[in-house]
């Protein structure tokens, strides 16, 4: 499969049995379907960064604040 730039991705179960991380979103976490990730290129290094997308904007902005 070619990974493209611009892209919205699903992980296949098979990553997340591999790469055992807790820190990364799970697979079907909770009983809710997979998280999809939005592809984007750093273009001074070429590295691809697969970002997951939330519908939870509140959820996210409070971790975010509370970070910062």
């Amino acid at each position: 499969m070619k990974v493209e730039a611009k892209h919205f991705y699903f992980i296949k179960d098979e990553f997340f049995e591999k790469i055992q991380d807790e820190q990364l979103s799970q697979n079907k976490e909770n009983g809710n379907k997979r998280p999809c990730y939005y592809c984007f290129k750093q273009k001074e290094d070429k590295i691809l960064w697969f970002i997951p997308i939330s519908s939870k904007v509140d959820k996210y902005k409070e971790i975010y604040i509370k970070k910062v």
